[in-house]
């Protein structure tokens, strides 16, 4: 247990260390909806709840019929590390939007110790780099103000993450995946706009139900970034046996998401459909947001519980 304690401490001052750091000025960053099925690239000490590893891909259009609006390609996979009970992966990111781009590529190793004969605490170490474009000069090449105004940067990245968490009950963490390493290339005079720090905590519990077959679940993520309000989200899904989910989402943007899953053997197919309401939402304008993804369990045996 002083072990396990050990590593506790060590893992919680990484992340007081870097979240001390103040974070730069840039673009929000990529959330998708699904992520209670998914939190591997948020938080990549998930990836130890999953038996056995696993492969997803996830494509997501925002804002459907409005010209150059974001859309994302996101793809991870992972493979279990048995003999340190640990596992190790890619995640690899295109986000897409008007005539800006992000691609971003990151290696991940996790570990996890046991705190309790059920109870584990996880702990994850990620690297890798980003390229961030902004081609404004598309905009109007005509237009001397913006034809030599485009911009290409290039950096490391670095970032951890912790979990606790119990494989059949609950999940609890916190999470810094990105946290740059140094800017190259020529837009690295103004790069504090464009790339910036995110600091997550999530978490999730599993919930019995008398009915014979059902269970349902509750997961919470809430995102923060300098200088743009603080995002929470909320899901919650009833599931029908192994085969079929349905659920619903809510951001704190005044965002609303219907989810539905569906398992076929080892592979588990997701949908979801967001929409905005209030006032000055951009899903007034008759648009919503798409969200599709795929996941392969190389374990057969293994059945997600959320």
């Amino acid at each position: 247990m002083m072990k396990n304690r050990s590593l506790l401490k060590a893992a919680l001052a990484f992340l007081a260390v870097v979240c001390a750091v103040q974070g730069s000025k840039a673009q929000q960053q990529f959330n998708y909806t699904q992520f209670n099925d998914n939190l591997t690239p948020i938080n990549p000490a998930w990836s130890l709840t999953v038996d056995g590893g696993a492969a997803n891909l996830l494509a997501r259009k925002q804002w459907v019929g409005i010209d150059g609006a974001p859309t994302s390609y996101m793809f991870n996979t992972f493979l279990p590390i048995r003999k340190i009970n640990g596992t190790a992966g890619v995640m690899v990111l295109k986000d897409k939007l008007a005539v800006e781009d992000l691609s971003e590529v990151n290696l991940f190793v996790a570990k996890a110790v046991s705190l309790s004969s059920d109870t584990y605490l996880s702990v994850s170490l990620n690297g890798g780099f980003r390229n961030y474009k902004a081609l404004y000069s598309q905009l109007d090449p005509n237009d001397p103000t913006i034809a030599n105004s485009d911009i290409q940067e290039n950096e490391g990245n670095i970032g951890a993450s912790v979990m606790i968490y119990n494989p059949e009950k609950f999940y609890a963490g916190i999470s810094l995946p990105r946290l740059s390493i140094r800017d190259l290339g020529k837009g690295s005079v103004e790069s504090s706009r464009y790339m910036k720090k995110f600091y997550y905590m999530n978490m999730g519990f599993f919930i019995p139900m008398k009915a014979q077959g059902m269970r349902a679940s509750i997961s919470s993520l809430v995102a923060y970034t300098a200088n743009v309000p603080l995002q929470a989200d909320i899901s919650g899904k009833l599931f029908f046996g192994d085969a079929l989910g349905i659920g619903m989402n809510y951001r704190s943007n005044n965002e609303m998401a219907g989810l539905l899953s569906m398992m076929f053997g080892q592979f588990k197919m997701g949908y979801s459909y967001q929409f905005g309401f209030g006032q000055n939402k951009i899903s007034t304008f008759s648009a919503a947001t798409h969200e599709i993804t795929t996941t392969f369990y190389f374990n057969k045996a293994f059945k997600p519980l959320f």
